[in-house]
């Protein structure tokens, strides 16, 4: 090995450097420094017209790096924008033999630059770096550059442009801006491969190579590793066993490069990921994916981060919360993420920004694009998976045309970066993957209402089903049918352009529901109403509007329910929480599916369904979501969680075990606890029990054993907590807890005389209950059809508890009043999730129809009542997104001389086998 030649270092500023002017040298001589200015800072910034010529009293200025959409003067601006900047150049930075850099992160959307009034280049693309050699354009002391920056709507749809479609456009300086002073001979670029014990190198000069290309790589603990001189741009260099990197253990080698002329230093890793057998394989073993979707955010300047410190403390925020992965949605990050998640330790996924036309511009551009992120981004280690589209957006993959291109694409990405996996299509309901090294699906539903269709669609993609690739469109008729639901429809053959292998690792790569932020700390940190509350209007029929929502708290009596806008946002939050823990259960019981993604570490501006605020405030549940998304989960597998006293609760106890850690001669110990009775000021703990456990198989599913209770007797309704820990030797392996509600064995029924119900008579009978068979002989009706009989008998006087869970179950004519469907309209709650809510003080679930109500909640809701009536007659109902559509789903309205109580929940056809069904129909009686 050639001998290594002694390097020294200096980091003293420059002596002639102006005031306030930082300059870092990388070597002892200037001659083979590289000097750089930041131009960060305040521009001058006009909206329309050019800048004048000398605008260093311009009025107007402008923060960079941050999209002129994060100023508020110019929230709405589009199209053309001039920015204008001095800046000074020492004389040492014009030596001969030395080039001035003009160097910008990325500039949104196509940029022309101007140096003392001479144009040095322009740019196309919003998401990437570029620069321009500066030299002949500048000189000694005061320089003036200008930047014309143009993000015309009329490009839109054929631009890669992501979440601008959601959340709004985004245009300008929105990354660093700054001046490198560099040897005429300087490195343009490092790739950097590490694999096995070798790290290959290629370097790109601006000129020939003259003499020798010294190289050190120290290693995560700053020791050299090893340091070789190489006459080629080409070379590699042995590392003995070398630390791999991974979210666990992110380990992260330097790399310093030195021409004699200039220096620059990279960070890379050791990491391979690759699919086998179905399963992720990072670092050749298998890797359980546990993501959340990052749109990468901030609260101040908009896709702008702050600081890489801020990247990082949100990073770990995301550990403490489980998570191993990012998916960084449709957009390409600042460079100062990926370096914050080499770093901290997460495993990156990410993506193309979309556009919406496939023409031939925006191929262009995509190609372009996808080619500069690997270029731009190769050395990270954190990144492990690339998309090129997001849900078809962009594509229509009922055209062959498109699915070939998106084929077409997938080659080009794995030509090109075949170190790192690649994934097609991230489909969803409605779309297919072509070609993808993982099979991943996007699904929502609304919890607890839909739990059951979010149990059986887990089932069926579990299965490898047939809908989640590419079929050919046949006609009308039958691709209607597969949109309606394609896990309904008949199996069809794959489309010609579909490349599926049957070992793609399963992901469900989007799932998620709301949780409501505490506006309170949201209105303190941005210091009055975010600018976003007025965002959001045009999107699910206007249920995202966040703005008003103090307003329709008050109008619609909520605060009958809950104390404040605040307890309201918490119990949101405990529900997203309740949601997300049975999506996780249920994805992990399923050892074919390999991860999944969370919709979404943090709320974005009106979509809150984040892990945190847009403020990066944890939520109500930070501290124990863990023990959900972890490694090794237990799962409790429960088929109703209201029970009667006396009643046998009985749950078979799964562990998904994707740790490394020994599971063999562990326990598993559990509890039954309830805060509502108390002794000497500590929680009752009922019931309790052990089992032995035995081997359990690394990344597989375990059934660990049966835990067995019976509900002890309560007089009222009572909340129970069933803790379930499993330790080996004194170690926590994985713990969890499920939430109960004990109801009384016998319903406290009513002593009513006069009831008429003849579709309850057997039931009621069983409960000891009498009933009259004419409605001509009823005080009081219980009917599940509400015919003009009932109301002619409603009209003279009578009470009626109309059940109203059918969808043709008002057959008369009520003024005002009627009985609707939630599916297929905003109440149906699946994407904007909606919240059921309760006034029945009886039941302690804190107002909220929580998991208690599995089964039972209502499909159907109740129109016409004003907000009016939410104080007063209003006893059940649900809302969407930020309390937009209350609706009643048990009401009550003197109708005549009588009054009708309606209920949508679904009581009737649970009465005999569900407690609270049993419990609630008694509350809605006692209210005659």
């Amino acid at each position: 090995m050639p001998a290594r030649r002694l390097l020294l270092r200096a980091g003293a500023p420059c002596r002639r450097a102006r005031p306030g002017l930082t300059l870092l040298l990388f070597k002892e001589f200037p001659v083979s420094a590289r000097f750089r200015l930041s131009l960060d800072g305040k521009w001058a910034f006009s909206p329309h017209e050019p800048l004048p010529p000398d605008f260093s009293n311009h009025c107007t200025q402008i923060s960079v790096p941050a999209p002129w959409q994060a100023d508020p003067r110019f929230r709405q601006h589009r199209g053309v924008a001039w920015y204008g900047r001095e800046f000074h150049i020492p004389d040492e930075w014009l030596m001969a033999n030395r080039v001035l850099i003009l160097g910008f992160g990325a500039v949104d959307y196509a940029a022309q630059v101007w140096v003392n009034g001479v144009e040095v280049g322009a740019h196309e693309g919003g998401y990437l770096p570029f620069e321009f050699d500066i030299t002949a354009a500048v000189r000694s002391g005061r320089n003036v550059v200008t930047v014309r920056v143009d993000d015309p709507p009329e490009w839109f749809d054929e631009i890669p442009h992501g979440k601008q479609s959601w959340y709004g456009m985004l245009s300008g300086l929105w990354q660093s801006v700054w001046v490198e002073s560099r040897a005429a001979t300087h490195i343009q670029g490092v790739k950097i491969t590490a694999g096995g014990e070798q790290v290959s190198v290629e370097v790109r000069l601006s000129g020939a190579l003259a003499g020798m290309l010294t190289a050190e790589v120290f290693a995560p603990d700053g020791r050299i590793a090893a340091q070789a001189e190489f006459a080629a741009l080409r070379f590699s260099i042995p590392i003995e066993h070398p630390l791999p990197w991974s979210p666990d253990e992110p380990h992260l080698y330097t790399l310093k490069l030195c021409t004699g002329e200039d220096e620059v230093t990279e960070t890379f890793g050791f990491r391979t990921i690759q699919t086998r057998n179905g399963q992720i394989w990072l670092n050749g073993k298998p890797f359980y994916l546990r993501g959340a979707l990052d749109q990468d955010y901030y609260p101040e300047f908009i896709c702008t981060p702050p600081s890489q410190e801020y990247i990082e403390a949100e990073f770990r925020q995301a550990k403490a919360l489980g998570l191993n992965c990012l998916r960084v949605h449709i957009k390409v990050a600042d460079p100062r993420y990926y370096a914050a998640a080499d770093k901290v330790g997460l495993l990156i996924w990410t993506e193309l920004p979309n556009h919406i036309l496939l023409t031939e511009h925006a191929k262009r551009r995509a190609r372009q694009t996808l080619a500069g992120m690997v270029e731009r981004d190769w050395n990270h280690p954190s990144i492990g998976i690339w998309t090129i589209i997001n849900e078809s957006w962009g594509v229509d993959l009922s055209n062959p045309e498109h699915r070939a291109w998106l084929a077409e694409m997938y080659d080009f990405m794995k030509a090109l970066d075949p170190t790192r996996l690649v994934v097609g299509n991230s489909a969803c309901w409605g779309n297919f993957n072509v070609v993808s090294d993982l099979d991943d699906y996007h699904m929502y539903f609304a919890m607890p209402d839909h739990h059951e269709q979010w149990r059986a669609w887990v089932a069926a993609f579990a299965s490898r089903p047939w809908w989640t690739y590419a079929c050919a469109y046949e006609n009308a008729a039958a691709w209607q049918e597969y949109l309606r639901a394609p896990w309904q429809a008949a199996p069809r053959l794959l489309a010609p352009e579909a490349r599926r292998r049957g070992d793609e690792p399963l992901l469900v790569s989007e799932f998620g529901n709301w949780g409501l932020p505490d506006v309170e700390k949201l209105v303190k940190g941005y210091g009055g109403e975010p600018w976003w509350f007025e965002t959001g209007l045009e999107w699910g029929d206007g249920v995202v509007y966040p703005h008003g929502v103090e307003g329709r708290f008050r109008d619609y009596a909520f605060d009958r329910v809950f104390p404040s806008l605040a307890a309201l946002a918490a119990a949101s939050q405990e529900l997203q929480f309740a949601a997300m823990k049975y999506e996780i259960e249920q994805i992990r019981r399923h050892n074919a599916i390999q991860g999944y993604v969370i919709t979404e570490l943090t709320d974005v501006h009106w979509e809150c369904n984040g892990l945190l605020d847009m403020l990066r405030n944890p939520k109500t549940y930070f501290e124990k979501f863990h023990c959900v998304n972890a490694d090794d989960v237990l799962i409790p597998l429960w088929e109703r969680l209201s029970v009667a006293g006396g009643e046998t609760c009985a749950l078979p106890v799964l562990l998904a075990h994707c740790s490394a850690q020994a599971v063999q001669g562990a326990a598993l110990e559990w509890e039954v606890r309830s805060e509502q009775y108390s002794d000497g000021g500590k929680a009752c703990e009922w019931l309790s029990g052990r089992l032995e456990v035995g081997e359990c198989t690394p990344f597989d599913v375990t059934e660990l054993g049966m835990i067995s209770f019976s509900v002890p007797p309560v007089k009222k309704p009572t909340r129970a907590r069933l803790g379930i820990k499993l330790t080996r030797c004194g170690e926590m392996i994985a713990e969890t807890e499920q939430d109960f509600l004990f109801l009384p064995k016998v319903a406290p029924w009513p002593l009513l005389e006069g009831l008429y119900a003849p579709d309850l008579r057997v039931f009621l009978a069983q409960q000891g209950i009498s009933t009259v068979d004419d409605l001509a002989h009823a005080r009081v009706a219980v009917v599940s059809t509400l015919d003009d009989a009932c109301r002619d008998f409603l009209l003279r006087g009578g009470k009626v508890l109309f059940l109203a869970e059918q969808p043709d179950s008002l057959r008369a004519v009520l003024p005002g009043l009627s009985i609707a469907p939630r599916a297929g309209t905003p109440w149906q709650g699946d994407w904007a999730s909606s919240f059921g809510w309760h006034r029945f003080e009886s039941l302690p679930t804190n107002g909220v129809v929580d998991f208690s109500f599995a089964g039972l909640t209502p499909e159907h809701v109740i129109h016409g009542f004003a907000p009016r009536d939410f104080a007063r007659d209003v006893l059940a109902g649900l809302f969407v997104g930020w309390i937009h559509k209350p609706i009643p789903t048990i009401a009550r309205r003197r109708m005549g001389r009588g009054v009708l109580v309606v209920s949508t929940f679904r009581l009737r056809e649970n009465l005999e086998n569900n407690p609270l069904a049993r419990f609630l129909l008694a509350e809605l009686l006692r209210l005659f």
